[in-house]
């Protein structure tokens, strides 16, 4: 079994300890042993426990749930070696080459490479590596955010290599140098879950660092595509891009918000028309959505 001595796996679990120890399964049956494994408990209740590994364990504790961005942030912050494998509880390992785009990875100056990945019933999910898109494009909408999509193509290889680099990388399956990690400061903690991986991988670009996604290998995600997490995860991802989009455009303080506002105004204007012929919850939730503009998506 291949051990991976300057490589710690770091993961949060937050009332899923289950599906971390399938996770955990899969990465020593198909990838190896690394020379420890940092799992925080983030505000479960009751507490969350692992079985025994072939690695060695550390477990973290926190008293309430902090969010994904702080409790990863302290798990990053734990890690003794010099490269990490940072990890969401719903990952599964498959089969393949992980050595080649590790060993690639530890040869350059990569800060934040993520992994090609499936939802559980086989979809590729390639949206977890993409140019951030202009804030007028995120003002006007889904539809609009397709067709632009399709203007990108995918990440470029340079020859011999598999890390393609990219502008940003989400944080699902990730591999972070841990020197670049500290130079930025780590994860800010103004996030709570969405968009703060987006924010750190452009703040390591801005440090000299790069950002990649590793086309060799891939892993299965439950959560690919952004499952789960209902109106309240919807209200984050705004209110976390808006900020983003205000600090890294400045100019869009002056028109995203209330672009936003006439959206979701139009938005719940047309399913107020379509309510009494079609059964949904949109109405409901375009009302939320332009309350969230005026209020800043808390």
């Amino acid at each position: 079994m291949r051990r991976f001595d300057d490589l710690t796996l770091a993961t949060t679990v937050h009332n899923n300890a289950e599906m971390c120890a399938d996770m955990l399964r899969s990465f020593e049956a198909n990838v190896g042993l690394v020379a420890e494994i940092i799992f925080v408990d983030d505000g479960s209740g009751p507490a969350c426990s692992l079985p025994a590994c072939n690695a060695s364990l550390r477990s973290i504790r926190t008293e309430r749930p902090l969010g994904f961005c702080k409790a990863s942030d302290l798990a990053l912050r734990a890690v003794r070696t010099k490269y990490a494998l940072l990890v969401d509880a719903d990952i599964l390992f498959e089969p393949g080459d992980f050595e080649g785009g590790y060993s690639e990875f530890r040869d350059s100056n990569w800060a934040w490479v993520n992994f090609r990945q499936t939802n559980f019933q086989g979809q590729p999910q390639h949206a977890y590596e993409e140019p951030l898109m202009p804030p007028w494009i995120f003002a006007a909408g889904n539809q609009i955010f397709s067709w632009w999509r399709k203007l990108h193509r995918e990440p470029r290889l340079a020859p011999g290599q598999r890390i393609a680099e990219v502008t940003a990388a989400h944080s699902s399956c990730t591999l972070v140098n841990m020197e670049a990690f500290r130079a930025v400061g780590g994860f800010d903690p103004w996030y709570w879950q969405c968009q703060s991986d987006v924010d750190l991988s452009l703040r390591f670009r801005k440090h000299g660092y790069r950002v990649g996604v590793d086309l060799g290998y891939r892993v299965k995600h439950d959560g690919a595509g952004g499952k789960g997490g209902g109106m309240a995860r919807v209200m984050d991802l705004y209110r976390s891009r808006v900020h983003l989009y205000e600090k890294t455009f400045p100019a869009s303080r002056l028109y995203l918000r209330p672009l936003l506002f006439v959206r979701h105004l139009l938005e719940l204007a047309w399913f107020a028309v379509i309510a009494p012929f079609k059964k949904d919850a949109r109405l409901i939730t375009r009302l939320k959505m332009l309350k969230g503009a005026l209020r800043g998506y808390n």
